[in-house]
């Protein structure tokens, strides 16, 4: 099943992120992830959806579903050639000897270091889904201890925009 990734923009409500991830539940939509966002100075949720589906149909009637949702204002399905990225936490316990391998690995990666100790060092890394896969990979060796993930976020590429988000629903009212 190929994975795609939906942006939904939907109206005010506490119950808006229920009623998404209740479409999500029928058996043949596997979730790969999720991120549920509420900017301070909106009511709108802007919802992130990372899924595998069996087919194209299957897709285009998720996307059909989330749109007949009272509160989604707008669903787009992100092409492959969107700007993804991923941020990766990795906690690693190497050997004293591969402290230079592993400030390598960083330095090539660009990662952050955000701990160094006798027990333990910590890295973070957001980049595209296939460099965190890469990197996590190249320091398997060192003796990592424990790896999370974030889901994967899109942004679509391009100068064209099919869909505006008014004015008006983007306004806090008081």
């Amino acid at each position: 099943m190929q994975e795609h990734l939906l942006a939904v923009v939907a109206g005010p409500g506490c119950d808006v992120p229920a009623r998404v991830a209740g479409l999500l539940l029928p058996s043949d939509v596997d979730i790969v992830g999720m991120q549920f966002s509420h900017p301070p100075d909106s009511d709108l949720w802007w919802i992130q959806l990372a899924v595998r589906v069996p087919s194209q149909d299957r897709l285009e009637l998720l996307t059909k579903r989330l749109n007949r949702l009272v509160a989604v204002l707008r669903v787009v399905t992100l092409e492959p050639g969107a700007h993804r990225r991923q941020s990766v936490y990795v906690k690693l316990r190497p050997d004293t000897a591969d402290l230079g391998q592993v400030g390598e690995l960083a330095r090539w990666f660009h990662a952050e270091t955000l701990e160094l100790s006798a027990a333990a060092v910590v890295l973070h890394l957001t980049a595209a889904p296939d460099q965190c896969a890469a990197f996590v990979a190249m320091l398997r060796p060192h003796g990592i201890a424990e790896v999370v993930t974030s889901a994967v976020s899109g942004v679509r590429t391009g100068a064209r925009l099919t869909h505006r988000v008014p004015r008006s629903a983007t306004r806090t009212h008081s």
